[in-house]
């Protein structure tokens, strides 16, 4: 009798939880398309106790994210964590830091992360540094031991992950405890919902701007001002120095930074998560066309919006040259990126 009731709970906890789905999905005025039905229906074993983890892959726009934070929303308070993937290996690298390394820091850093969660989210899973690479999927078979389910995101199938030939091998790993911790769900179906105003509401993000040519004068119109000469200062990211070109430090102000200094630099996506922990508004200047710089530049670029639209900073572009000249040599991942772009505010030179 107990585990008859025990099936029967479950079951309802599932149906609940798939009602939540059309629930959600009819308050924007829609309704789930096939694949992300089929994608919700995982969810929801898995949120009932059921099944096994859940890894959502398709391009931007068809609700991977939405579906994951619907998922968690019907889910226990404190059951649950939500973390950015660059986020989840910057702080499993600071706790094996704390504690010098070694494969006891490993484990201790992976138990601060995860907490006592029972469903961890990992949104927008994405290869591109392979020490990261290495540690997540270390990270990935440490949590069924735990009890931990793991529900990720990406726009690319595990197999996609770090497609560089040189590198590939590295992923490999990683690609194989996705598949044997996680039931791989495509949702790649026909309709981008952010052109339908479904991309959930980024407040702050969407206050942003891409400005040509980037005067002080349209610095002004978006409710910044041109920091002078003199407001050059030295900002202090992580374990290095970062040149700015100004700040504003009180209530979470805004950091005036400058392309070469941020992306054509040596930094890395921790400090750029860092800059968006401690600034409200992010203002890059000189953005050239990304044709004309190196592969790393484009990637921390790319990482920069990335780490922007997830912690929902304003993001205010300096630029000679439109988002889609800018993005021209942007191969990987610029779909993305220029369905995030597009939601900044433009605003030219007058004529």
């Amino acid at each position: 009798m107990g585990q008859r009731t025990g099936g029967t709970e479950e079951r309802r906890r599932r149906a609940a939880i798939r009602g939540a789905f059309d629930t959600a999905a009819a308050a924007l005025g829609s309704q789930l398309d096939p694949e992300q039905r089929t994608a919700a229906d995982h969810l929801a074993e898995l949120g009932a106790g059921g099944g096994s983890g859940v890894y959502l892959h398709g391009p931007v726009g068809r609700g991977k994210t939405w579906l994951a934070d619907v998922l968690l929303s019907q889910l226990p308070d404190g059951s649950s964590t939500r973390l950015h993937a660059y986020d989840a290996a910057r702080q499993l690298h600071r706790g094996i830091a704390r504690r010098s390394g070694g494969r006891g820091g490993l484990d201790a850093a992976i138990d601060d992360v995860v907490g006592g969660a029972g469903v961890l989210l990992l949104d927008e899973l994405h290869a591109h540094d392979p020490g990261d690479v290495m540690l997540l999927s270390r990270f990935l078979r440490a949590l069924p031991p735990r009890g931990v389910r793991l529900v990720a995101t990406s726009n690319h199938s595990p197999e996609e992950l770090l497609p560089d030939p040189r590198r590939h091998h590295l992923v490999l790993p990683l690609v194989t405890a996705l598949r044997e911790t996680c039931a791989v769900v495509a949702v790649s179906g026909p309709v981008d919902h952010r052109t339908l105003g479904h991309g959930g509401a980024r407040p702050g993000w969407s206050s942003g701007a891409w400005l040509v040519p980037g005067s002080a004068t349209q610095l002004v119109a978006v409710g910044l001002v041109e920091p002078a000469p003199g407001d050059r200062v030295v900002l202090q990211v992580g374990s290095r120095p970062l040149r700015a070109l100004g700040h504003d430090a009180h209530d979470g102000g805004a950091a005036h930074l400058h392309f070469d200094d941020l992306c054509d630099a040596p930094t890395s996506t921790g400090d750029a998560l860092e800059l968006a922990e401690r600034y409200r508004t992010l203002v890059l200047a000189g953005v050239p066309a990304l044709s004309t710089v190196g592969e790393q530049a484009r990637r921390r670029f790319a990482d920069l919006v990335d780490v922007c639209w997830d912690r929902d900073v304003r993001l205010v572009v300096r630029s000679a040259t439109t988002p889609v000249e800018a993005l021209d040599a942007v191969v990987r991942d610029r779909e993305r990126l220029v369905s995030r772009l597009s939601l900044l505010r433009r605003c030219a030179p007058s004529r």
